[in-house]
C-alpha cells in the first residue's frame, strides 16, 4: 500500500531500480530451456567441448559457437567499411571542393566525373583499411571469449577481460612491444566495460551466454529449413513425357546390352 502510495505521488520512483527477492529467471519447464538441456553434457571435459566446438559434422554444420564468431567477425567488418568508407570519402569531398576552386574543366559533367571517381576510389580504400581491421579486432575479441569460456564451460568477467586484452595487443602487434603493451592496455578496459554490460543484461534476461549462442544458431537453422521448404519440389521423374516414350520403345525393365540388341528398330522417314 505504502510502494502504491509513493508511485502515485512520485511517478518517478518507479523508474528507480528496486530489490527484489529473487532475479529474473526463465522457467526449466518450456520447450526451449528443455531443448537446451539435451544438449549439455555434464561429464565433459574442457577439451571435449573445445574439441565439439571446432568439429564440423554433416549433420548440424558449424557449432553454435563458431556461427557466433563468424557473425562477430562480419558484423566488425560491414561496421568498420561502413565507418572508414563514409569518412574517407567525406575527406576526399572536401579536398576535392578546396583543390579545384580555381581549375578549369572542360564541361561540368567532366568536373563530376573526377568528383565521383575521386569520391568512389577513397571510400573504397577507407572501407577496405578499416574493414580488416576492426573485422580482425572483433573476431579475435570474440573468439577469444567464446574459447575461454566454452573451456570452462561458463561466461565470467575473466574472459572478457583477457579477451580485451589479447585482442588488443594483437591488434597493435605491428607497433613493436610498446604498442603492444598500449593496445592490451585500452583493450582491457574496453573488455571491462563491455564484459559489464554484457554480464548485466544477461543477468536481467536470467539467460547465460551458452544459452544465446545456442537459440541463435537455432534461429538460423529453422531460418536455412524454413526456406528450404518454400523453395519448390524437384518434379516427379516417373512423369517426364520423354521417360514415358523411353519406356514404351525400351520398357521399364533393367536396361542391358541384350535388351538393346533385341529391341526393334524403327525406320526414321527424313
Amino acid at each position: 500500500k505504502m510502494l502504491k502510495s509513493s508511485l502515485k505521488h512520485f511517478p518517478l520512483v518507479g523508474l528507480i531500480p528496486m530489490i527484489i527477492e529473487r532475479k529474473d529467471e526463465v522457467s526449466k519447464d518450456i520447450k526451449t530451456s528443455r531443448d537446451f538441456d539435451t544438449r549439455v553434457v555434464q561429464e565433459e571435459t574442457g577439451q571435449d567441448r573445445l574439441r565439439k566446438m571446432f568439429t564440423i559434422n554433416s549433420e548440424d554444420g558449424v557449432s553454435p559457437e563458431l556461427t557466433s564468431m563468424n557473425q562477430a567477425g562480419f558484423f566488425g567488418i560491414f561496421i568498420g567499411a561502413c565507418y572508414g568508407g563514409f569518412l574517407h570519402s567525406r575527406k576526399a569531398y572536401v579536398d576535392f571542393m578546396e583543390r579545384n576552386l580555381a581549375t578549369s574543366f572542360v564541361s561540368h559533367l567532366d568536373a563530376k566525373k573526377k568528383l565521383q571517381h575521386a569520391v568512389t576510389m577513397s571510400f573504397a580504400k577507407g572501407a577496405f583499411r578499416w574493414g580488416w581491421r576492426l573485422g580482425l579486432f572483433t573476431y579475435t575479441y570474440v573468439g577469444l571469449i567464446t574459447i575461454i569460456s566454452t573451456y570452462r564451460g561458463k561466461s565470467s568477467i575473466y574472459e572478457y577481460v583477457l579477451a580485451g586484452t589479447g585482442a588488443g595487443a594483437f591488434y597493435k602487434m605491428n607497433l613493436g612491444l610498446r604498442g603492444m603493451v598500449a593496445g592490451g592496455a585500452v583493450g582491457c578496459g574496453l573488455g571491462t566495460i563491455g564484459g559489464i554490460l554484457s554480464l548485466t543484461i544477461l543477468r536481467a534476461t536470467g539467460m547465460s551466454m551458452e544459452e544465446v549462442r545456442y537459440w541463435q544458431y537455432k534461429w538460423k537453422v529453422d531460418r536455412q529449413s524454413t526456406i528450404k521448404a518454400a523453395l519448390p519440389s524437384t518434379p516427379n521423374i516417373t512423369e517426364d513425357p520423354m521417360l514415358d516414350a523411353h519406356n514404351e520403345q525400351i520398357g521399364k525393365k533393367q536396361i542391358s546390352l541384350d535388351v538393346l540388341d533385341g529391341t526393334p528398330q524403327k525406320d526414321v522417314k527424313m
